[in-house]
Formats: C-alpha cells, sequence, structure tokens
C-alpha cells in the first residue's frame, strides 16, 4: 500500500550524533549536494501507482529505494554494495536524511521496486523525470559521464533481465536435482556453480554492477540454451521448471 515518507524528519539523524569538526567535514561532502538539491526532487506520489492504494503493508519510503537506486548507479555498486553502505556509510545516511534505524533495505525490496518500475510504462516515465530533474539540477555533464536517464533505465533492465534468468535457472537446477539427482550430476560444475553454491545455498550471480551486468546476461542466455539443449530429451523435459525455462 503506497504511503508517502513523513516530511517530519527525526532529530537523531546520523549527522547529529556525531563531533561539530566531523559534521563540517560531511556538510562539505557531496552528500550535503544531493541531500539539498537532489532528495527534494524525488516526488514520491509520481510512483503511487508501484504500489495498491488501500491492501497491503504500506511500502518502504520511495524517496530512499530511488535515492539507493540512483547513488548505486552514481558509485557503480553491486546490490550487496549499495545496501551495506546504506546501512552504515555515514555520507549516505546523510545523503538520504536517514537514522540508523531507518537506514536499512532488505535485498528484495529493492529488487522487487525495480521489478515492478520496469514492468510499468508510468514507473519507467516518472524515474526518467526524477533522473532528469536531478541531473539538471546537481549540473551533471552527461557528456562526460555515462550516467543520464536513458543510461540508468538501461542498466536496471538488464539487472532486472539478469535476475529473472538466474532465477529460472536456479529453480530448475533445485527441482532437477530433486527429482533426478543422476541428471543433475550430469550438468557442468562451471555452470552449475554460477547458480547453486557447493552447499546447495543460492549463489548471488545476480548481484552484478551494472557495467558487468550484460556479459552476465550473456552467459545467462547461453546456460539456459545449454540446459534445454543437454535435457530436451530425457525425463527432466517433463518438469514444470524446465518448461519455464
Amino acid at each position: 500500500m503506497f504511503r508517502r515518507r513523513s516530511p517530519q524528519r527525526d532529530l537523531f539523524a546520523s549527522s547529529q550524533l556525531m563531533p561539530e569538526q566531523k559534521r563540517a567535514r560531511l556538510k562539505s561532502s557531496w552528500a550535503e549536494v544531493f541531500r539539498t538539491q537532489a532528495l527534494k526532487l524525488i516526488h514520491e506520489e509520481e510512483f503511487a501507482d508501484l504500489y495498491s492504494a488501500d491492501n497491503g503493508r504500506p511500502n518502504r519510503a520511495v524517496e530512499t529505494i530511488l535515492g539507493v537506486l540512483i547513488l548505486k548507479e552514481m558509485f557503480d555498486l553491486t546490490d550487496a554494495g549499495a545496501l551495506d553502505a546504506l546501512e552504515y556509510n555515514l555520507q549516505w545516511h546523510h545523503a538520504l536524511d536517514l537514522t540508523m534505524e531507518e537506514a536499512h533495505l532488505p535485498q528484495k525490496t529493492l529488487h522487487n521496486f525495480r521489478a515492478r518500475l520496469m514492468a510499468a510504462d508510468g514507473g519507467k516515465a516518472a524515474f526518467v523525470r526524477t533522473t532528469d530533474r536531478i541531473l539538471e539540477a546537481l549540473g551533471t555533464d552527461v557528456s562526460r559521464q555515462r550516467l543520464d536517464s536513458t543510461h540508468v533505465m538501461s542498466n536496471m533492465a538488464a539487472l532486472t533481465r539478469l535476475g529473472l534468468f538466474c532465477e529460472t535457472i536456479r529453480v530448475f537446477l533445485h527441482a532437477l536435482e530433486k527429482a533426478h539427482p543422476s541428471l543433475y550430476a550430469t550438468v557442468p560444475q562451471g555452470l552449475r556453480g554460477r547458480y547453486i553454491q557447493s552447499d546447495g545455498t543460492d549463489n548471488a550471480y545476480e548481484d552484478a554492477r551494472s557495467k558487468h551486468s550484460r556479459r552476465r546476461l550473456e552467459v545467462c542466455a547461453r546456460d539456459v540454451y545449454r540446459l534445454c539443449s543437454r535435457f530436451e530429451e530425457t525425463e527432466a523435459a517433463e518438469l514444470e521448471s524446465y518448461g519455464l525455462l
């Protein structure tokens, strides 16, 4: 359910809990510029259509999620790297105007928001308008640095597709191991290792920096082809997850 972030800020923001000298250095950094010039240009109501109007739990603050996605691109981080920065980096706390308690997002929340954003034409348009406003306000020269709105959207689309590829392959491999362990044993270890660790837990191949996502997407596409070809004449082809593959 959509809910705007409260405009009332906590007195115990991270920047208020540090010595004056350190706070002064923080305010002379990029974080102060982002907080004062960019953050206010994220209009949460433009993204209300991505949520139910009257059903479900209240959403995480759109302002925070969008801020994390934009900073992730600025610093070319993986999802895990961006979420660690959100959790522990005081500059990120200051840039996004967060308290220690607010500075947390589950990876699934970030992934699901990105997927909803890419699936909705209105969401994509709203994101482009938002990033255009921020780039204009910050005076970013996009001819010198590839950080224009189209580039950011392209990166997000690639990461969304990469996640879909990885999850589909992972679901098939888990089902194959359970239903046909002898067939599962014929899958090359290198292929398996991209999606499932040796202890059976999921790998994080989809969590890539934007600059690596397209190369990984090509690898995943080849893996899908190899798996489909390898098992098309076997009992594995009867699995529902093989049909998804």
